[in-house]
């Protein structure tokens, strides 16, 4: 059995984006900042995070840059091919859970807890 579950923690880069598919489906992303190493091999990476659905809809006025949240949700490697053929990749989290934390909007904690957004919602 393999369980694919990531968990991460940080302040919104800059303000969550919205669009929608063809199809009429939202969809919302932000990047947050993920730091590893120690000492001078300290760095960081911004793993982006995507919402879908009700969430994607709801939630992108309270994610603005700064905002300190916590997701979890499955991690994956998004790849495509760039413009001059090369290949490319980024880390996503697609959010099933958000957490607004302390330094965050009350009313977004609060909105978040509703049964609308309830995380059995499929992706």
């Amino acid at each position: 059995m393999s369980i694919n579950v990531i968990c991460a923690s940080g302040n919104i880069g800059k303000d969550a984006e919205q669009r929608w598919t063809q199809n009429q489906k939202c969809i919302a992303s932000f990047s947050l900042p993920v730091r590893q190493g120690y000492g001078e091999r300290k760095k960081t990476s911004w793993v982006k995070c995507m919402l879908f659905g009700a969430k994607a809809e709801k939630l992108p006025q309270y994610l603005t840059k700064g905002t300190k949240v916590t997701v979890t949700g499955e991690f994956v490697m998004e790849e495509w091919t760039d413009q001059s053929g090369g290949k490319r990749s980024q880390p996503v989290i697609i959010v099933m859970d958000i957490d607004f934390g302390s330094s965050g909007n009350k009313q977004a904690a609060q909105q978040q807890s509703e049964p609308e957004f309830d995380s059995t919602i499929p992706f």
